[in-house]
């Protein structure tokens, strides 16, 4: 099953060193902004909106171009 996952800037390294640690360097993922739990809706569905690109890129073709949001 495709599976996009999402991440916030400050935990980029752990998920860098997670994927190298699974033998998958290069796993994409997408990076929105952080915090997440304090922020507002409106903001939240901006993010939603600047990451979609990457979140179907990453689910049809298994890549992204970029990891930032």
């Amino acid at each position: 099953m495709p599976t996009a996952v999402i991440n916030t800037k400050p935990f980029v390294v752990s998920s860098q060193a997670m994927a190298a640690s699974h033998g998958i360097p290069d796993y994409p993922y997408v990076i929105i902004p952080h915090p997440i739990s304090t922020s507002q809706t409106e903001t939240l569905h901006q993010w939603a909106d600047q990451a979609i690109d990457e979140i179907v890129s990453i689910l049809i073709n298994g890549e992204c171009e970029t990891k930032a949001v």
